[in-house]
């Protein structure tokens, strides 16, 4: 097995973003990108970035709200604003007004710190101007604090379908340690009333190993999903990321800190996921992510599976386009004045990558759920994925991390446990040790800090074996 487990919060390939510094590569951006040529399937998330209040240890670009409500509705107005004019223009692109529009994100930052009126001007640009699929899934992220009565009526009578809430935790005394903007009564609420207005499609984000997370607060937490009858279940590890509020909380002793994630606590808390998903009749259908058959998630199958383009828009978002990768500042007056004035919004990319390295990111992605489908992938590609990597195959088989079959390549149960690190046995060699990428992320979001970090490393630090 590997000496040194990987643990990453997401996943992007190719991890190296550079800065959209002049002209000359801005036009060779625009037209790497291809936008007038009539596109085919793609998804699109939708960036809002604010929030009331930053999580302790959260790592990510925000812009906090005022305070004032009507200072607060005069900054979502104007942003909204923003968005629905740089949708327009986008839809009169042929890449996306010509395409299938599979699934929307609308995440954050906080989705649900939009109002009625918000929501409503962005749901009717969605419907006049893109061609969204019949089982076209769009999600509204948030949280339960944001949620009332009408706004609740309103999304079910709309053509958002599902909901994404960060409940992270039940417990009171958890809850305050990590700085969520929410009760715990809220979330169990919210989530009823969601319920009862028949929104059924729930994605619930829980944490565990957070300071002071007790295996008896974990048991707590799966005996209120399991009163509450969620459908589909993402966990997440919890991460103190460095210069954050937690970290210099937890350094000056103020916080207790978290558990090593080898430890024996931990593994306990992972094997209470899998029961309480199995008890529930939930499936383990993608990393990290747990859902009863039928609610599992289209936008991530779209993205991730099928590996089509995804078109990021508000400060922080990310795209992929015509095999590329590309960003957009995190800052929100820069973003709005590039849209009002009807300038390119894209201020990072990657390298237009290569046949070979848009097999290893259709490869990368797939692992997610657990198998690559031979002809799914041969259709893709026109190749069979073992002629491809057939050293890295050998190799996964030896270890008895990976299994074939005669439809798929299936990761088994011990290679579940080292699912990232087998990821990184595709990463191209020219994605390691790439320092340059560090200092060309000032622009982006966090989001992608750690996956630079990881390029920047050696190959060998995540992939030597015991």
């Amino acid at each position: 097995m590997y000496k040194n487990r990987c643990y990453m919060p997401f996943i992007l390939y190719p991890p190296d973003m550079y800065d959209v510094v002049d002209s000359g590569l801005e036009n060779q951006l625009i037209q790497s990108l291809e936008l007038e040529h009539d596109g085919t399937n793609f998804v699109m998330y939708l960036s809002v970035p604010y929030c009331r209040v930053c999580c302790k240890a959260c790592p990510y670009f925000i812009d906090l709200l005022p305070m004032n409500s009507d200072k607060t509705q005069s900054v979502l107005d104007r942003y909204v604003e923003t968005l629905v004019f740089d949708l327009k223009r986008h839809a009169a692109m042929r890449r996306w007004g010509n395409a299938r529009l599979r699934g929307v994100y609308i995440g954050g930052g906080t989705g649900s710190l939009l109002e009625i009126s918000h929501l409503n001007k962005i749901l009717s640009t969605l419907n006049e101007y893109f061609k969204l699929a019949d089982d076209c899934e769009i999600t509204l992220e948030g949280n339960a604090k944001d949620f009332t009565k009408e706004k609740t009526l309103f999304i079910a009578n709309s053509i958002i379908n599902r909901i994404s809430l960060g409940a992270q935790s039940f417990q009171p005394d958890v809850l305050k340690i990590v700085g969520s903007p929410h009760k715990a009564q809220q979330t169990i609420d919210t989530i009823r009333m969601l319920q009862d207005a028949g929104l059924e499609h729930i994605q619930l984000d829980m944490m565990y190993n957070m300071p002071n997370h007790t295996l008896e607060h974990w048991e707590k937490d799966f005996k209120v999903l399991h009163e509450l009858g969620i459908k589909h279940l993402t966990t997440y590890l919890y991460r103190v990321t460095p210069g954050t509020r937690q970290e210099s909380l937890i350094k000056a002793g103020r916080v207790s800190p978290v558990a090593d994630a080898e430890s024996i606590m931990v593994k306990k808390m992972q094997e209470m996921i899998k029961q309480f998903a199995a008890d529930a009749g939930m499936h383990n259908y993608m990393y990290e992510h747990y859902a009863l058959p039928g609610y599992e998630s289209k936008y991530n199958h779209w993205t991730m599976k099928e590996c089509v383009d995804a078109l990021g828009l508000g400060p922080g978002a990310y795209s992929f386009i015509n095999q590329r990768r590309t960003g957009i500042s995190k800052d929100i007056n820069r973003y709005t004045n590039a849209v009002l004035n009807g300038e390119n919004t894209f201020t990072t990319a990657s390298i237009q990558l290569t046949p070979k390295l848009s097999r290893q990111r259709y490869i990368i992605f797939n692992l997610l759920y657990y198998r690559i489908d031979k002809e799914h992938y041969r259709k893709a590609w026109g190749k069979e994925c073992y002629d491809d990597f057939e050293s890295i195959f050998d190799s996964l088989i030896r270890d008895n991390l990976i299994q074939e079959t005669q439809t798929e390549w299936v990761v088994t149960e011990s290679g579940k446990n080292w699912l990232q690190n087998i990821m990184l046995e595709f990463f191209d060699d020219s994605m390691w040790e790439n320092s340059q990428a560090l200092n060309q992320q000032q622009s982006s979001w966090a989001m992608n800090n750690h996956m630079i970090d990881i390029g920047a490393s050696k190959k060998e630090f995540w992939l030597a074996k015991t």
